[in-house]
């Protein structure tokens, strides 16, 4: 699991961007599951790989939506960022987790009540609650959406039709109109915004510079747009940020960021021309933008080895 999972998984983690995420896919911004439905729902199990050794499936996020006490359905969220064919069959191994625990739990509930002499696993009337998984896809390129996209097909219409499919429920995030990106309710609206290419790039900051509603997990929305952007800028505002901040602010201090880095680009550019040393060239930031030496000398990194 790489950094991007472990930032964006914490924010899905917290019960109401989850069941803000599932109203705003699922129910197309009604709310309907509160965030007083959720409670989490650990399926994570191992499986035998040809090695003999065990491989772990991992999800990101499973939480259990109850319904006056009782439970309703399992749902599953799961953090995609870079083009893995391999998404539809890990899924569908997710979900066959969460079906299979579900077994176990009435086979444990039937030994103990005496009910297994002719029965190994379920009885009758022992119906599953259905796991439902949505894959919230932050990449550009096209993902496979079912495995039957992923398996070579035969020529055989007559086994053609029993091979099972097995399709994904899945939220490409990049291609999500305005109308959509605004049904998010939670700080998970930031993200959708943010991503949707719905708008242009001046509408986008506009948006998020007016945008005047409070986020509740700064922080891990900040953390988790630092990893899906691979701009650390994100970062450097994280750290004066309170917990509580409105969108705007958020906004306004990237855009305020991106000002200064531009400013220190020229300085240096024109140090740089000029044949100034790198002490020089620190000395000329410090005094332009009024800054300490730390942040000048990350200026000039930055400018010197823009990739990383």
């Amino acid at each position: 699991m790489g950094q991007p999972d472990l930032s964006s998984n914490s924010l899905i983690s917290y019960p109401d961007v989850f069941a803000d995420i599932i109203n705003a896919t699922v129910y197309k911004g009604k709310q309907v599951i509160g965030k007083n439905n959720l409670k989490p729902y650990y399926t994570n199990n191992s499986a035998a790989k040809a090695t003999g050794k065990l491989r772990g499936l991992y999800r990101d996020v499973c939480m259990e939506d109850t319904r006056n006490g009782i439970r309703y359905i399992i749902w599953g969220i799961e953090n995609q960022y870079v083009l893995d064919y391999t998404v539809p069959f890990k899924v569908m191994g997710y979900d066959y987790s969460a079906y299979d625990r579900q077994i176990e739990e009435y086979v444990t509930q039937n030994k103990s009540a005496g009910d297994n002499a002719y029965v190994n696993t379920l009885l009758p009337n022992q119906k599953l609650k259905p796991v439902i998984t949505i894959v919230l896809y932050y990449g550009a390129d096209d993902i496979p959406r079912s495995i039957c996209d992923m398996i070579d097909m035969p020529e055989d219409a007559d086994v053609r039709e029993y091979i099972q499919n097995y399709s994904l429920n899945m939220v490409k995030l990049r291609s999500i109109t305005k109308e959509q990106a605004e049904k998010f309710k939670s700080d998970f609206a930031c993200i959708a915004k943010f991503l949707s290419k719905s708008y242009n790039k001046k509408e986008q900051i506009e948006l998020l510079q007016n945008d005047r509603q409070v986020l509740i997990h700064t922080k891990d929305i900040l953390y988790a747009l630092a990893a899906i952007t691979k701009d650390d800028k994100y970062l450097q505002i994280s750290k004066n940020s309170k917990e509580e901040s409105e969108v705007c602010e958020i906004a306004e201090a990237f855009v305020q960021l991106g000002i200064q880095s531009g400013k220190a680009a020229g300085i240096i550019e024109m140090g740089r021309d000029m044949k100034l040393t790198d002490s020089e060239i620190i000395d000329k930031l410090q005094k332009k933008l009024n800054t300490s030496i730390e942040k000048a000398q990350e200026y000039l990194r930055d400018f010197d080895n823009p990739s990383k």
